[in-house]
């Protein structure tokens, strides 16, 4: 009997470390771009956050090592036609959906750049998620 629950008690942890491991290679980013920008300014990012997994998970934070603070944004017109913008403390991601971050929409904002961002070079960014942890990405910088 001790057996059987020593090989049950085995089964059952690999199948957890299966399932945990599994998740973060179902949620991919694609797409990833940001906009050139000079040292002192506030810069943008974009891409597209796929959850490919049956759970929905969430965005936390974003962080990067080129300004002096990194956030997510969400940008909206208000009905008279004013632009604003507003910080998202996260950012759900559905279970088989996408999230796209762009142009006029969420984004990943730069503020106080500590380096000028310039057509062809390639910026780190590291998206920390509920479940599936950090995400480290390559961001090319090109113009729109």
């Amino acid at each position: 009997m001790k057996n059987k629950n020593s090989i049950s008690l085995l089964l059952l942890a690999t199948l957890l470390v299966n399932a945990c491991g599994s998740f973060s290679a179902e949620l991919t980013v694609q797409d990833a771009w940001a906009r050139p920008a000079n040292a002192g300014e506030n810069g943008a990012a974009y891409f597209i956050i796929e959850n490919g997994s049956n759970i929905d998970d969430t965005l936390l934070s974003v962080s990067s090592d080129i300004a002096a603070a990194t956030e997510v944004h969400m940008s909206m017109v208000d009905g008279n036609g004013v632009m604003s913008m507003q910080m998202q403390e996260a950012v759900i991601v559905p279970a088989k959906d996408k999230v796209e971050f762009k142009p006029g929409g969420l984004h990943v904002m730069f503020v106080s750049l500590t380096r000028d961002l310039k057509t062809g070079d390639t910026i780190t960014l590291t998206l920390d998620f509920k479940e599936a942890g950090s995400l480290t990405i390559q961001v090319p910088v090109r113009a729109q």
